[in-house]
């Protein structure tokens, strides 16, 4: 006799088979419902407590962890993917999701997959994909704060004085 926790377990793997065979597009969150029942959660509990045997049943049905995974190199692998099948990929919402999500974990990345996305990059939207942060209007608040209370190029601490003395520094950029 199956214990109860098994038995409810079995009947999650059924639903989720009947999601697989109906092409349902499968979401590994809280708040994916399918018949009224929520299925993400199931599969969220599944891959949080790492039950290796009931991630190799679920994966055996169909679903892959790794298109629902935080972990960098999972995520960079289904955006790649996803750019790649993208018909007429929206560049902005793009480099939005790039500069969020994978850019700060760069240093995580492999350098094989870096050349994939940057290979499929230059498909799409025909220019060189940039690993390095973009300059933000805080960054520049920053630099323009460094400048006003140095002394050495700044010795009367003003913001703004004469042009002549200042219109080497500001050419430079600083």
């Amino acid at each position: 006799m199956e214990s109860k926790r098994k038995q409810k377990e079995n009947e999650w793997l059924v639903l989720l088979e009947n999601a697989i065979n109906e092409n349902v597009e499968i979401q590994v969150n809280h708040r994916f419902k399918y018949n009224n029942k929520n299925l993400g959660t199931f599969l969220v509990s599944a891959k949080r407590k790492q039950n290796l045997e009931l991630i190799r049943k679920i994966e055996s049905l169909g679903v892959n962890f790794k298109m629902h995974s935080k972990n960098p190199e999972d995520y960079l692998e289904k955006f790649t993917l996803q750019l790649s099948t993208d018909k007429k990929p929206n560049k902005q919402k793009y480099i939005t999701r790039f500069n969020a999500y994978i850019l700060p974990k760069k240093e995580l990345v492999k350098e094989q997959n870096r050349k994939k996305l940057n290979s499929v990059w230059e498909i799409k939207f025909g220019d060189i994909r940039k690993w390095e942060k973009p300059e933000t209007t805080i960054d520049k608040i920053k630099k323009w704060k460094n400048f006003r209370y140095n002394e050495k190029l700044n010795p009367t601490g003003k913001w703004f004085d004469y042009k002549k003395k200042y219109e080497k520094i500001i050419w430079l950029g600083l």
